[in-house]
């Protein structure tokens, strides 16, 4: 992971050198909660996760500096516990009546969403966003509360890929010399379904809420 994060850096500090200002880089290290849905009367909601989000954004200027496209690419670490009321088939295995299971995903994070902004006022200013992300899952870990699992990887429950959406609102803060700080809230929700169980036509969501903090240069 460090190399990605280093590796995210360089290419932020490349691309600045060559932007003349058309666009700003962000270095994003946020702190989040997420918890997973289930539209299933046999699927609960269990407890929620704390994770983080870290990573690059760039918001690219759209004639001005005022109406932005914020794109990037961010290492985000998620999931929630889902509480299975029936019996359920999970990795080769078939999870009893009243399981818990806590899922903990690593995925890749695609934002792109359409950011809007105020004037500045006295080096602050306010911006809202609305779009989409798309995550890209690297790796699953589970734990069952009948043991079966603990924090073991498994392969076919959560889908490659899944897409959501992308809303948020917060305050950018201009130190000068083309530096900045940022910070605000993003809430995150699956449109599709995050598990591979649609066999049990249901439909589980992602949820993600975030605290955004970052370093604008």
């Amino acid at each position: 992971m460090k190399i990605l994060i280093l590796s995210l850096i360089l290419l932020s500090v490349v691309v600045k050198l060559y932007s003349q200002k058309n666009f700003d880089i962000t270095v994003i290290a946020s702190p989040q909660v997420s918890w997973m849905a289930s539209d299933s009367k046999y699927i609960h909601s269990g407890r929620s996760l704390w994770g983080y989000d870290l990573g690059v954004e760039g918001d690219i200027f759209l004639h001005s500096d005022t109406y932005l496209i914020v794109t990037g690419m961010t290492l985000s670490t998620v999931g929630g516990s889902l509480v299975y009321n029936r019996p359920m088939p999970f990795d080769g295995k078939v999870l009893r009546s009243g399981t818990t299971v806590d899922y903990y995903l690593t995925d890749l994070e695609f934002p792109l969403a359409l950011k809007m902004r105020t004037r500045n006022f006295n080096r602050v200013r306010y911006f809202a966003q609305y779009g989409i992300t798309n995550w890209v899952n690297l790796r699953t870990k589970a734990t069952a509360s009948d043991t079966i699992f603990q924090k073991q990887v498994v392969k076919h429950e959560v889908r490659f890929y899944n897409i959501g959406l992308n809303i948020g609102t917060g305050v950018d803060y201009d130190l000068g010399h083309g530096n900045g700080l940022t910070a605000g809230l993003v809430y995150c929700v699956g449109f599709s379904d995050t598990t591979t169980k649609s066999r049990q036509k249901n439909n589980t969501s992602l949820n993600i809420l975030r605290l955004r903090v970052g370093y604008v240069f």
